[in-house]
């Protein structure tokens, strides 16, 4: 039930009560932990992680912590910790910081611990004996407290395109609380655990230009951060995202080896742009070293996924690709890299929505027509249907009872628009009737609790898709953990965030460019060829190719599944869909977030059984 092979963390209370679960925790967990104490010698961050991820500095009664991908040395932190007098004063010392990072604070037994504001780095908490304990990893609460998968969250994850907001962030397990990113956890000197608020999306004032220019400084510091000249890294190149991140490693000087995969179909053009980047980066003094993986060297999704033992504390929605992105990894390891460059993030923070429509349409008239109909032409919308969509002023909770009453909901139509809070959530057709209702339940009780993120839906759709993103990355970085190899994501630091959020409401959409914020900021460092591509690659060719050539591990899904078992999937629904033909057009249909929910859940099962 504890994590094996990754780093994770705990955090606990300035108390006696919090000094006796460290025992416990001492004396469970499955190899030797190492600590750090309060002030008042009392145990206070336990855990697994190396030298690397770790920064911790003391002043007095104060003690800060940093955890994750940051260059900061003990000897900056203390000078900063000695001219920050309370809790509040972390706040500027997070401002101050550059990467990616969990924060952890005691002073004088005030605990408090905080993620990212873009969710990359989470915090979990649970009473443990009446005692409020905090983690990076959702497991290790729950194996204290002695938690149980709740059914109906775990029910939820098989919705899709994805839970809505909060429903696929929130912990699956019944005593564990998964605390909003933006939020950070305090403990009190009695042991009350309290969520408050340190991040607020910035004010949208900055012209593109502007913006750009805080995005490029955002992006190279982060590579700068992770990297220094002359240091091998590895990255995954193919689109805009890993361009960028490619580009800026070979400015800095690093020794960058750049991995691309060829796909199973040749209309797929990332190896030829790959190449191109390539190409243009030597001839302007930035080399370069390419490896193009052939499309038969790299496995096909699906494959290994009934063998895996991945220990994650949550189902990972990519499960099904989790070979072919390891075979990548191991390519990039031959050349003894200090970490893995990933695009990761890179569409969620740069790709904006058209939901961003209907409030430029009531500030910016003339130009939300332009653009309304342009992306109207370019889906070939009726006007009627974009008219409804555009003047439906549902709130969020009215939109969560509404996607709780279409509930199975298999007829979506993605022909259709909708301006408002998104896509409704299809449940597949193999679903239980019993989880069907329990789904149901979960988003009405998520419409009662009001989740809103923001009131303005662009912004709420954008950082609900950072959000998720996030989460699938994490995954990605456990896989790589469990194999000694770091990940690193910038795209997901909490500077792109703030400015990518920075900009004005009339320049942060534009149907009719690609990526613009991104490509303005990468002027000078990508290419120029490479940002006037406005293609992306996406084929479903991987998919039915890895479901024929894997279609004993798809079969194996229904074979005593663990959803059958929980009550969750309909046996002879889930055999039907696992012996069919993959299909990808058909929401009700899509195989993979039940494989993620059925892989996890096994995993679980075994593990519980273990123990």
């Amino acid at each position: 039930m504890f994590p094996v092979g990754v780093p994770w963390f705990v955090v606990l209370p300035d108390t006696d009560a919090g000094a006796r679960v460290a025992e416990r925790l001492r004396d469970e967990a499955p190899a030797e932990l190492r600590d750090f104490p309060h002030a008042s010698g009392r145990p206070w961050l336990l855990g697994r992680w190396s030298h690397e991820r770790l920064t911790v500095a003391r002043v007095g009664e104060r003690v800060v912590a940093l955890s994750g991908e940051h260059d900061v040395t003990e000897e900056w932190l203390t000078a900063r910790l000695s001219r920050t007098r309370d809790m509040h004063g972390v706040d500027a010392l997070v401002a101050a910081l550059a990467g990616s990072t969990h924060v952890l604070a005691s002073f004088g037994g005030t605990v408090r611990v905080q993620g990212t504001a873009t969710g990359l780095r989470r915090v979990f908490h649970a009473r443990v004996d009446g005692v409020p304990v905090a983690s990076d990893r959702a497991d290790v609460p729950a194996a204290l407290s002695g938690a149980s998968v709740d059914p109906g969250r775990l029910a939820a994850r098989m919705l899709f395109m994805s839970a809505p907001w909060p429903m696929g962030w929130d912990s699956v397990w019944d005593t564990v609380r998964a605390v909003r990113p933006g939020d950070h956890l305090t403990f009190d000197r009695n042991g009350t655990a309290r969520e408050s608020r340190w991040w607020s999306p910035p004010p949208p004032e900055l012209s593109l230009a502007e913006a750009a220019k805080a995005l490029r400084e955002a992006l190279t510091e982060a590579v700068a951060v992770r990297t220094a000249p002359g240091e091998t890294v590895a990255a995954h190149l193919s689109g805009l995202d890993s361009s960028a991140l490619v580009s800026a490693a070979a400015q800095r000087g690093a020794d960058v080896v750049a991995l691309t995969a060829a796909q199973p179909d040749v209309l797929d053009d990332d190896v030829a742009w790959a190449r191109r980047t390539v190409a243009e980066l030597a001839r302007a003094g930035r080399p370069v070293r390419h490896e193009v993986l052939a499309a038969a060297e790299v496995p096909l999704v699906y494959d290994g996924i009934l063998t895996a033992r991945d220990g994650f504390d949550e189902p990972f929605l990519m499960q099904h690709n989790r070979e072919p992105y390891r075979h990548i990894l191991h390519r990039g390891q031959r050349h003894d890299p200090r970490l893995h460059f990933a695009g990761f993030g890179g569409d969620e923070t740069c790709a904006t929505a058209y939901q961003w429509l209907p409030l430029l349409l009531r500030r910016h008239p003339s130009l939300g027509f332009r653009h309304l109909r342009a992306v109207t032409a370019k889906y070939r919308w009726s006007w009627p249907g974009v008219a409804r969509s555009i003047l439906d002023r549902s709130s969020y909770p009215q939109w969560l009872r509404h996607a709780a009453n279409s509930l199975p909901n298999h007829r979506i139509d993605l022909r259709q628009p909708e301006f408002g809070w998104g896509t409704l959530p299809v449940l597949p057709g193999w679903v239980s009737d019993d989880a069907v209702d329990a789904v149901r339940g979960e988003l009405r009780r998520a419409a009662e609790a009001n989740p809103i993120i923001d009131t303005d839906r662009g912004v709420h759709i954008m950082l609900s898709s950072i959000h998720a993103g996030a989460q699938i990355t994490r995954g990605f970085q456990h896989i790589a953990a469990a194999e000694g190899v770091p990940v690193s994501a910038p795209f997901f630091d909490d500077r792109v965030l703030n400015a990518v959020a920075s900009v004005r409401l009339a320049e942060r959409y534009d149907p009719t460019r690609y990526k613009p914020l991104l490509v303005e900021a990468m002027r000078g460092i990508v290419p120029d060829a490479t940002l006037g591509r406005t293609t992306k690659a996406s084929t479903p060719a991987n998919a039915v190719l890895g479901s024929r050539e894997h279609r004993d591990q798809l079969v194996g899904l229904a074979r005593d599944s663990a959803l059958v078992r929980l009550g969750i999937a309909d046996p002879a629904g889930l055999r039907h869909a696992c012996h069919g033909p993959i299909e990808v057009e058909e929401f009700s249909r899509r195989l993979e977030p039940t494989i993620a929910c059925e892989i996890w859940l096994r995993d679980h099962d075994r593990a519980h059984t273990r123990t």
